[in-house]
């Protein structure tokens, strides 16, 4: 998982907290800190995306602040969004459409800015419908994009609801993380291991398309590595023993003239 620094998570914490003050008794106050810690025992639980997406939908509906949730998820190739799960399933296209017309308006991209939930209204739809963003981000980068449709009537608990939503995504968000790492970091460990056909003679390598690349140029392609050139101690022995004018490994040419 994402080491505690990188994390959002304590700033919404706090927040919550501050809010949670305001609870009728102790008892309640244990019961949710007690659905916290299982929320993050489950998420721990997940190997991929999907799965963290899945518990993160099961507690956030458990909230009763939206009736339709999506998770966007960043696409780097693309450099866009792209929906992961919408529950439920049958609000997808729907969902899809109203995005991509906040997409345009701007409000999307503003929300992405923001540390905190966003309330928007869509206008375009009849009648108007109401929607929550909320980025799922840590402290470099972000990692989605949250839209809940908030349920028509709001529950007196509405604003404690909405602390809980942030504590929520922001675990969300580390989790997503931490499986991204590691599938980027299994990729790159699959990609150099087994046979790489390397040339005898100039140590060229030949790739999956069957072109002869240099190994730098291979490495830097399927890996983060990064080159300086340099000499070692042998070759610069050997090239300070060259005759001056004479290119190495060459010898004279027998058959020219003189």
């Amino acid at each position: 998982m994402s080491p505690p620094g990188d994390s959002i998570y304590p700033d919404f914490l706090r927040t919550g907290l501050g809010r949670l003050q305001s609870l009728r008794a102790g008892r309640d106050l244990g019961a949710l800190f007690t659905a916290l810690e299982q929320f993050r025992r489950d998420l721990q639980a997940q190997e991929d995306i999907p799965g963290i997406l899945q518990v993160t939908a099961s507690y956030a509906a458990g909230l009763d602040l939206c009736h339709t949730l999506g998770f966007y998820l960043v696409q780097p190739k693309e450099f866009s969004f792209e929906l992961a799960l919408c529950v439920p399933a049958t609000a997808t296209e729907s969902l899809r459409q109203l995005v991509q017309e906040e997409i345009r308006a701007g409000r999307f991209a503003w929300a992405l800015r923001q540390s905190a939930p966003v309330i928007f209204v869509h206008k375009e739809s009849t009648p108007p419908v109401s929607g929550l963003f909320h980025s799922l981000a840590l402290a470099n980068r972000t990692v989605g994009m949250f839209c809940g449709l908030l349920a028509h009537e709001q529950t007196p608990g509405h604003d404690i609801a909405t602390s809980l939503l942030s504590v929520l995504l922001g675990n969300c968000a580390d989790a997503l993380a931490g499986v991204q790492k590691t599938a980027a970091l299994t990729q790159e460990i699959n990609m150099l291991s087994g046979l790489l056909p390397i040339c005898a003679w100039c140590k060229n390598v030949r790739d999956d398309g069957g072109y002869w690349k240099q190994i730098e140029s291979y490495l830097q392609t399927h890996t983060q590595a990064r080159f300086s050139h340099g000499i070692c101690p042998e070759c610069m022995t050997k090239l300070l023993a060259q005759p001056t004018g004479r290119p190495a490994n060459k010898t004279p040419d027998s058959s020219a003239g003189g």
